[in-house]
């Protein structure tokens, strides 16, 4: 039975919540699955979950569902959500971004009548509420009829459930129980209901003929606002969302910057303990200039004295990298030998003089004795470049522009 009972009324659950509580054929159809489940005798059974749809209109005379209703639309015209959410749950933040908005144009909702029915169980109410809505500087209220489905909760205390609510019967952003869907549905189409629709919507129409001002402001004005409020909330939420992405985009940047820097340092550290497995004593052969890099124009951190032993790491382009005062820095690496007692290669002898001629070809300045060892500059014709030795592998020592290094004997003519 359970499952012939979810099968009949799958489509007429589909149908009332894409077009509303209010479509006619919707609840008809129900009808007509609720005839062919429990049979067409008339009876009701409090066993069947649609037994409160075909109960008469009682007017409230519950104090407690009374304290409630009033509650809630005090609280609405006053646009006081948190208030709201005590008592009416859930509320979405779009719900109560229109009522703070609807709320400004609301003075109060006026006298009051509440209508009941039995729900899907008997801890459950179908509420229907008649009321009369004071706008702000119109004389006039206009009739209106709302509807509410009441539950109770584990406490025992009545609440609205909101997902049954107008709002979102008519935005969807809460998923119904289908066998309440059907009840609500059903229940719009008795004749009691449809009674009371039809007697408000009389007055409703009454009050519009008699007050011009509050024909217009329904009509246009207030049509206008809400078509407003739709398009700026959606802008925000869009912004709200444009902002989210910029600031995950911004923290996921930070998260791998920090990887980065924290890959960058587990690399030096592994070059500066490999550095230190291989550094050697070398002995300073004459007074020198320490340089924060390996630039005669870097800053300079002060000087060496000849027979100072320093700890050296590694040389390049003619500079060596030492230990100063428990800092990386730089020497010209022609200044140093190797210490006595240490297993490193001596140095090549150097001249401490030094001859300068001026090129009359362009000469590639190396690291090395070798044409495939690192350029260190280029040097070219009309300018003068200082020559400290010659090698039998055919190679000179040079300097040009600061810059130190070997080139070709052959073309320095």
């Amino acid at each position: 039975m359970k499952a012939f009972w979810n099968n009949a009324f799958n489509v007429v659950i589909d149908f009332c919540i894409r077009y509303k509580r209010y479509f006619a054929a919707a609840g008809v159809f129900a009808a007509i699955m609720l005839l062919l489940a429990f049979g067409t005798e008339g009876t009701v059974s409090d066993q069947n979950p649609m037994a409160g749809a075909y109960q008469a209109f009682e007017e409230n005379q519950d104090e407690e569902i009374e304290e409630l209703i009033e509650a809630y639309f005090a609280n609405y015209a006053a646009g006081n959500v948190e208030q709201l959410k005590a008592i009416a749950t859930p509320i979405s933040d779009a719900e109560a971004s229109y009522i703070q908005f609807y709320s400004q144009y609301l003075e109060k909702y006026q006298n009051i009548r509440v209508y009941t029915k039995r729900g899907i169980d008997d801890k459950s109410y179908l509420c229907s509420v008649y009321l009369e809505i004071k706008f702000k500087e119109i004389d006039t209220p206009a009739a209106g009829l709302e509807f509410f489905y009441l539950d109770t909760n584990d406490d025992g205390k009545l609440y609205i459930n909101n997902v049954y609510g107008s709002f979102n019967q008519k935005n969807g952003e809460f998923d119904m129980d289908a066998d309440i869907a059907a009840l609500i549905a059903t229940f719009e189409q008795q004749e009691d209901v449809l009674a009371l629709q039809a007697e408000v919507q009389e007055k409703y129409n009454q009050a519009m003929l008699t007050d011009e001002k509050l024909n217009a402001f329904i009509n246009s004005e207030l049509q206008q606002a809400i078509s407003q409020w739709a398009s700026s909330y959606k802008e925000a939420i869009a912004k709200a969302a444009e902002e989210a992405a910029q600031a995950k985009a911004a923290e996921e940047a930070a998260a791998a910057k920090a990887a980065e820097e924290a890959k960058a340092a587990e690399e030096a550290a592994a070059q500066a303990a490999a550095e230190e497995a291989n550094a050697s004593m070398k002995t300073v052969t004459t007074k020198i200039n320490v340089r924060a890099e390996a630039s005669e124009t870097a800053d300079s951190l002060g000087q060496l004295e000849a027979g100072t032993q320093v700890k050296c790491y590694s040389d390049a382009g003619g500079w060596t990298k030492i230990d100063y005062n428990g800092t990386k820095a730089y020497v010209k690496s022609e200044f140093l030998e190797a210490a006595e007692g240490t297993d490193t290669t001596a140095e090549e002898p150097q001249s401490t003089g030094g001859r300068t001629i001026l090129l009359t070809n362009t000469v590639n300045v190396r690291a090395e004795m070798s044409e495939t060892a690192d350029k260190v500059t280029v040097a070219y014709p009309g300018n003068n470049i200082t020559i400290y030795q010659d090698y039998a592998e055919g190679w000179s020592k040079v300097s040009y522009e600061g810059k130190e290094g070997y080139c070709k004997t052959e073309l320095l003519k």
